[in-house]
């Protein structure tokens, strides 16, 4: 039985903090990880299009991504006009039946997990996982109801794609 990460966002634009996280979850999990880059993510406006995200993802992920790892175009081929994950979840679980899944997000999704559609069943269909970050505090009891395991990692640093655009964390 392979397994397998979900990572999904709008990598706007992917930096060493994604590839750091994906690859500790990769280890820690003895999963590969999927990037589902975001065709137009649901809370936040993207600077660089679609296109040109998914080239930077290519050409970084060639070079820097964990062993095993791909990149997925189911968003950015959907035809709907918002892509939800667990749309996502069950197009993964059919491609790739008797498989275990996981779903990684960022602590900064914790707190909002609730709104997501369909989130229970999220729950029901995949391991949530989370990485902490700093200066995020997370609800315990929405870890508590959504049985969030916590990917003790925090050394993928405090940048942040808003950062990248911004040119703050040149040294970072």
């Amino acid at each position: 039985m392979a397994n397998y990460i979900i990572y999904g966002g709008s990598f706007d634009p992917i930096h060493n903090g994604h590839l750091r996280i994906a690859r500790a979850a990769s280890i820690r999990l003895n999963a590969d990880v999927i990037f589902v880059p975001a065709r137009s993510p649901r809370w936040k406006e993207c600077e660089a299009s679609a296109k040109d995200r998914l080239k930077m993802m290519k050409l970084v992920l060639r070079s820097y991504a964990p062993s095993g790892s791909q990149i997925s175009m189911v968003e950015l081929d959907s035809k709907d006009e918002i892509n939800y994950t667990i749309d996502t979840i069950r197009y993964f679980l059919k491609k790739y039946q008797s498989s275990k899944f996981y779903l990684l997000i960022g602590a900064d999704q914790v707190n909002r997990f609730p709104e997501w559609k369909e989130a229970s069943a999220i729950k029901d269909l995949v391991q949530i996982v989370y990485v902490p970050r700093p200066n995020v505090n997370v609800d315990q009891k929405i870890i508590e109801d959504y049985h969030m395991m916590r990917l003790d990692y925090l050394e993928s640093g405090e940048v942040s794609s808003t950062d990248v655009r911004l040119g703050l964390s040149r040294n970072r």
